[in-house]
């Protein structure tokens, strides 16, 4: 059966609305295979025609190319892209993408806002305005790219200073309360450790390492469960896989790094980032 413009449409549309074939199809209460007989030529039934274009919020007339295209949103076009891509080249894409947004703040010319392929040292791009806050560490071995959008009120109204954030950090101080988490992190995922295994493995004290665990299930970061077997009761302990903790760990490293080197710095910046009204305790 080959295509029409309505099947080419069809498909077109419900990538650029990040729905697959399953989604689009419980939206009209029809089967996966229905929406996929369409996209290789088929024709819904009239009485649905209506709802595809409400669900897809574009009008028949162009979804039969009666008319020419409505205007579709760069973000649209960019999801529809890196839907396309094969898994592996999925991290690459993004990582240009965050690269060429944050430089595109600096004057630099839109044809060269790639990633340079040869670093010869620890390299960064970094953004500062009133408004925002990035971050990227360019080196093929440990990239990423960390994006604030600044509250008016300063991130200081976010990110208070209490008694939870000082013992989040006196807890992170703690080689031995590190090297678990690090470990858990490893592990393959769901996979839940005794506190004698975990004392054995990193050549821990029992009582040290059930004192750390019992911390960490406290502020979060791994989770404790009560086991009962007859007589026999004990623990088992399993990781959340936090990503903010991961990501912390990460910039950490950089910051102790002294961000080396800035490639490109951009600073539009006319205050700082937190609040200067508001740096009591609370």
């Amino acid at each position: 059966m080959p295509e029409s413009v309505f099947s080419k449409n069809l498909m077109k549309y419900r990538r650029l609305r990040g729905m697959t074939q399953e989604a689009l199809a419980g939206r009209l209460s029809v089967t996966p295979q229905a929406v996929s007989k369409w996209e290789k030529g088929g024709y819904p039934d009239s009485e649905l025609l209506p709802e595809i274009s409400r669900v897809l919020d574009i009008s028949l007339d162009v979804l039969f190319g009666l008319k020419s295209e409505e205007s579709v949103s760069p973000a649209a076009l960019l999801a529809e892209a890196l839907q396309e891509l094969p898994e592996a080249e999925k991290p690459d894409f993004c990582m240009n993408l965050f690269y060429t947004i944050l430089s595109a703040y600096s004057n630099i010319k839109a044809c060269e806002l790639k990633i340079p392929k040869k670093l010869l040292r620890e390299t960064y791009s970094e953004l500062k305005t009133d408004h925002e806050y990035a971050l990227a560490r360019l080196n093929p071995d440990m990239r990423y790219f960390c994006f604030v959008q600044l509250p008016k009120e300063g991130i200081n109204s976010y990110a208070k200073i209490d008694d939870r954030m000082l013992q989040f950090f006196r807890m992170l101080s703690d080689r031995d309360t590190l090297r678990i988490i690090y470990f858990f992190a490893a592990v393959e995922r769901n996979h839940l450790w005794s506190a004698a295994s975990i004392a054995e493995k990193l050549r821990l004290p029992l009582q040290a390492a059930e004192k750390t665990l019992d911390e960490l299930d406290r502020s979060g970061v791994i989770w404790k469960i009560m086991v009962d077997e007859g007589s026999e009761k004990g623990s088992v302990y399993g990781y959340t896989y936090s990503t903010p903790l991961t990501t912390i760990l990460i910039l950490a490293t950089s910051f102790i790094n002294y961000l080396q080197y800035t490639d490109p710095l951009i600073e539009k910046w006319t205050k700082g980032a937190f609040s200067a009204e508001d740096t009591n305790e609370s």
